[in-house]
């Protein structure tokens, strides 16, 4: 092997962000990274290397911190975009202080003399603002002879032959409009007030966290911690809260939202802003690091609305059969059935009072009526048993051929390697003559399905459905929960050509 000049060390979807449980308290409080120990010393595992050849670079591909995870205080405690410069940059010192010791480890990787580069997120589209940039600067120390540099315009960065960025672009809903953010950013940088025909409308997957992901989690906290999350959680929630299936009618319009964001070719917008590839592609029902069902509309239908449609579309991709068996009553005709209870329910689901609970499996397991909770835990099992085929967690596989495609179509301006991070699933894939997709995983915590209940008989199944069902309800979610904590090194010759590119598991800061 040639001398090598440079390693980089590449980590991504960090997710730092979001309360811990109050002293005394169980529970995982509002997190999904609960791992910030590991990750410093990952941090300070690169920074021990020599300051000579090869020269020592970190990037954080992207969703550093998760700004959508911060409560906010007031009637609407989730939003999808902090545009007020003075409350983002007071959101990134409180997202700083949760946890100084990780922020502190970076400030050693500068201070010793290594190169520190942050690509922008979805999930930290405010470190784009002039305020919040300063903010993270002044937390992290940094003067004119460190080596730091953050990518928040919507570029890729390059390293040799590598081409590296978070990878939302191809996901319709997490694609950021940087045209946009560029025109509020530049306002702002002026300290000028930003017209409102100038303000910047957040991802469609933001939207969705804030009003459709957060609220569920503050009773479920396994909503953006199950892989995979379109055959999984969505069966998961109807079971446990009939109610919910209202909440589906507004990922239907955030689904059409996203369907605006559309690419000429795999990887070329068609229009200004880095807009997405189209919704046969990228894109879920909670986008990307959320979830992926395609939001391709049907056929309009005489006397049914698009949202109509793209929600018969949700349930039938997510449920094997359709809904029908988790929402259908035990008494037909009854005017207290859970049918004639959801029917009572507003379509708008913005305030979490408009969410039905009263019939829920949660209430059921608890409740005398053991034939509900008999006819509707089989249901769940068979739309469980539909993932067996199921490759999420499986490197050598991208279960969303979006990305896929775009990664071909980016190597062919001469990268060997094409990284990404946001999806939250580790993966090397060779595209074709050589070239590869690489995927950086993420530092937070996963939930992979139970592996008994989609492949033991029923006797044995069922059981562990309700076992798991019931887990799920207390917030018992430690027995379910993994931890992956993966980074990929690239080994860098004289030349600039990456002469090995490997995807590697973080078990200890002495095999780093």
């Amino acid at each position: 092997m040639d001398t090598l000049a440079r390693q980089v060390y590449i980590i991504s979807d960090l997710h730092l962000g979001g309360v811990y449980p109050e002293a005394g308290q169980s529970g995982r409080g509002f997190r999904i990274n609960t791992h910030v120990d590991e990750l410093t010393a990952f941090v300070d595992a690169v920074t021990s290397k020599p300051t000579s050849e090869p020269t020592i670079e970190l990037i954080i591909n992207g969703d550093l911190v998760d700004f959508l995870a911060e409560r906010e205080p007031g009637p609407e405690n989730w939003v999808p975009f902090s545009p007020d410069p003075a409350k983002a940059a007071k959101k990134m010192e409180t997202i700083a202080g949760r946890d100084p010791q990780f922020f502190d480890a970076l400030k050693r990787l500068l201070h010793k003399g290594h190169t520190l580069t942050i690509l922008m997120g979805n999930h930290d589209i405010e470190l784009g603002l002039p305020q919040v940039r300063a903010t993270l600067e002044s937390i992290l120390d940094v003067s004119g002879h460190h080596d730091f540099r953050l990518i928040y315009d919507g570029e890729a960065y390059i390293v040799g032959d590598a081409l590296i960025e978070h990878g939302n672009r191809y996901d319709a809903f997490n694609v950021v409009d940087n045209d946009a953010l560029r025109r509020f950013r530049s306002l702002q940088s002026r300290r000028q007030p930003v017209p409102k025909k100038y303000d910047f409308p957040p991802p469609a997957g933001s939207r969705m966290v804030a009003s459709v992901i957060n609220p569920i989690k503050e009773d479920y906290g396994f909503i953006d911690l199950l892989k995979p999350e379109t055959g999984a959680v969505v069966p998961v929630l109807l079971a446990l809260e009939p109610g919910y299936r209202k909440i589906l009618g507004t990922v239907a319009k955030l689904a059409l939202a996203a369907s605006d964001h559309k690419l000429e070719e795999p990887a070329l917008p068609s229009f200004g802003g880095d807009i997405s590839s189209d919704t046969g592609g990228g894109g879920g029902m909670f986008g990307g690091d959320m979830g992926g069902f395609s939001a391709a509309l049907p056929a309009a239908k005489p006397k049914k609305s698009a949202e109509d449609l793209e929600l018969e579309k949700v349930l039938d991709s997510a449920i094997p059969g359709g809904s029908g068996d988790f929402l259908e009553d035990v008494s037909e005709g009854d005017e207290n059935s859970e049918r004639a209870q959801l029917e009572q329910i507003g379509s708008d689901i913005s305030a979490g009072d408009t969410i039905s609970r009263t019939m829920g499996l949660a209430r059921l397991l608890f409740s005398r009526n053991d034939r509900n909770i008999d006819k509707r835990l089989p249901a769940l099992l068979q739309a469980f048993r539909a993932l067996q085929g199921d490759q999420s967690f499986d490197r050598t596989v991208e279960t969303d051929p979006g990305y896929g495609e775009a990664a071909k179509d980016l190597s062919k301006g001469g990268f060997k390697y094409i990284i990404f991070g946001h999806t939250h699933m580790a993966k090397k894939i060779e595209i074709a003559d050589g070239r590869f997709y690489l995927n950086s995983g993420t530092w937070a915590d996963l939930m992979q399905f139970p592996q008994e209940i989609i492949t033991g008989n029923d006797a044995e199944a069922l059981p562990k459905v309700k076992e798991f069902i019931d887990d799920l309800i207390s917030g018992n979610l430690k027995p379910w929960i993994t931890f992956i904590p993966t980074y990929i090194r690239l080994d860098i010759d004289n030349d600039d050509h990456v002469v090995e590119a490997e995807l590697c598991d973080y078990s200890g800061p002495d095999q780093v």
